[in-house]
């Protein structure tokens, strides 16, 4: 999870997730959810950090929690990113539970070892059905050509939450586009659409909004990164300033 100006970005939905995967995957967390609030703020104040990165791993019957930074090249938002999409299928829901994040990550070890060029950033999966589902740690997005359709407006397309990780980061994407006026699908999504998008991008929790550049050889859209992306880039920062700012302003009144 993400923390900004001294504040936890969405640390509710994170520990949604981390207690339903515990569930999911038969796991007894040891501590109340009270007691892993209060664990991860007193882990960040020891710290002394404003801005970082915090993990909280359950292994076995222990709560693991480690505060770091991750900086990313300013060029990567710049000329973005170059994506090939892997032989290795995504995990089916009926064999694995995509869905509950864990440190399973075989799936995504074997699509790592699968030979891909030199500059090759991120892998991308689809399913056994063919169509696009998510990056080994992270969510994806493509803005669909401006049609009348939609009034003539561009068209943020994702696939939807159905045998992939359904990422805090991508459910602010979605509320930013919704609040900026932009209309948002969630829906299969093939290669052939992808290749001929107009911009398209990853979330996750470090990268925020990162845009793509290349997909499997085809250049990707005219811009970089293309105005929806900026768009939605500066709504996200908009809708981390104000909550982080309110969570202050609430604090500052207890």
């Amino acid at each position: 999870m993400r923390v900004y100006s001294g504040m936890f970005f969405r640390l509710e939905e994170h520990l949604d997730r981390f207690l339903e995967s515990a569930k999911t995957l038969g796991l007894k967390v040891p501590l109340s959810r009270s007691e892993l609030r209060r664990r991860l703020k007193k882990e960040l104040k020891d710290s002394g950090k404003k801005e970082a990165f915090v993990r909280l791993t359950l292994a076995g019957d222990e709560i693991f929690v480690v505060v770091s930074e991750r900086v990313h090249p300013p060029e990567m938002y710049l000329k973005g990113i170059v994506l090939k999409t892997t032989v290795v299928r995504r995990n089916p829901s009926e064999a694995h539970h995509p869905e509950a994040k864990s440190t399973s990550c075989l799936n995504q070890v074997l699509a790592t070892l699968d030979p891909a060029p030199s500059g090759t950033y991120e892998i991308l999966f689809l399913n056994q059905e063919g169509y696009l589902t998510e990056v080994r740690i992270g969510n994806f997005f493509m803005v669909e050509k401006v049609s009348d359709r939609h009034g003539g407006l561009p068209l943020l397309i994702t696939p939807p939450a159905v045998g992939l990780l359904n990422g805090v980061t991508r459910r602010f994407v979605i509320e930013c586009a919704r609040q900026g006026k932009i209309p948002v699908e969630e829906r299969p999504v093939t290669r052939h659409e992808l290749f001929n998008a107009d911009e398209a991008f990853l979330t996750n929790t470090s990268w925020e909004i990162l845009p793509i550049r290349e997909v499997d050889g085809r250049k990707i859209g005219s811009a970089l990164p293309g105005p929806l992306t900026r768009k939605l880039q500066t709504l996200f920062r908009q809708g981390v300033e104000r909550e982080t700012l309110n969570g202050k302003a609430k604090k500052s009144a207890h």
